[in-house]
């Protein structure tokens, strides 16, 4: 039996059901799920998403990313994108975990085991891996410590995410990652950009004085922006704002229309129209649409 068949039964024994998994370990999660869906957009935290079981694809502009089992998925920086699962049933359920990268643990080991400076010029934020046996084995480890008292859990889990972090950084994908962690290369000008967007989403977005921040010209800016997450960062911006009044509206049952001005429109009316062009329907049919799902 290898590392992945092993991962595969411990997620069978701990998520029994179909939905999203919790163990108590902060930014990580287990998904099992039994049907296959439609092409979803998304907006996700930047993340390592190991694929144990069935097969799903993502979308990042004209970019298809097909990720099966024993492969990962590495996003590292947050970027919208769509995505569906493509194989899963009740009886082979789709399996994976998924952790959420801590950007300052990440630049911390990159400056202690001073790796090389990243020679590649600047990539999209996205990569797929085939996985090894000892990533696997990691993520293994992880979810043994379920049954852990609390103190146990966040310590031991603490080596073996780090552990976990060395892999990628060594692995095919190490590269992007440690440039997106790297100050002073391209990748990491953009992902501090991001970073300061996903904290101030609900002021007016002014792009020079962004690129100034982070020490780029205008045109370098704009054009590496676009090189990241295919998109401009006046469409990012827009589009953080309107997947968080979604969340709202989702997970707290607020309005549209509070929704539209507590993430920063001015006019309902606006928020409505984008909305509609982003998620194919008003607010009130699409949240309807998710909570019946």
């Amino acid at each position: 039996m290898n590392a992945n068949d092993i991962l595969k039964n411990k997620v069978l024994e701990i998520a029994e059901t179909e939905g999203v998994h919790d163990i108590g370990i902060e930014k990580f999660r287990i998904s099992r799920r039994h049907k296959t869906t439609n092409l979803t957009k998304c907006f996700y935290n930047s993340m390592i998403l190991y694929m144990i079981q069935g097969e799903k694809k993502t979308y990042l502009d004209s970019m298809e990313f097909s990720y099966h089992s024993g492969q990962c998925i590495v996003t590292s920086v947050s970027i919208p994108y769509s995505s569906m699962i493509t194989q899963a049933s009740a009886d082979v359920p789709m399996l994976c975990v998924a952790l959420d990268i801590d950007h300052t643990l990440i630049a911390e080991m990159i400056r202690e085991i001073k790796f090389p400076k990243p020679e590649k010029n600047i990539q999209t934020g996205i990569g797929v891996i085939d996985a090894d046996e000892a990533l696997a084995d990691a993520f293994y480890r992880l979810l043994l410590l379920k049954d852990e008292n609390k103190t146990n859990k966040k310590i031991l889990s603490s080596f073996i995410i780090k552990e976990i972090y060395y892999r990628l950084l060594i692995s095919p994908i190490g590269g992007e990652l440690r440039q997106a962690h790297t100050m002073g290369t391209q990748s990491n000008q953009i992902a501090r950009a991001i970073n300061w967007m996903k904290e101030n989403y609900k002021r007016a977005l002014n792009v020079e004085e962004l690129a100034n921040f982070v020490n780029m010209s205008p045109t370098s800016f704009y054009r590496n922006f676009n090189k990241v997450t295919r998109i401009s960062p006046v469409q990012y911006q827009k589009q953080l704002r309107l997947y968080e009044a979604q969340r709202l509206m989702l997970a707290e049952n607020v309005s549209a229309e509070h929704a539209a001005y507590t993430v920063g429109y001015e006019s309902a009316s606006q928020f409505n129209r984008e909305y509609k062009r982003m998620f194919g329907m008003p607010p009130k049919t699409n949240i309807n649409q998710l909570k019946n799902v």
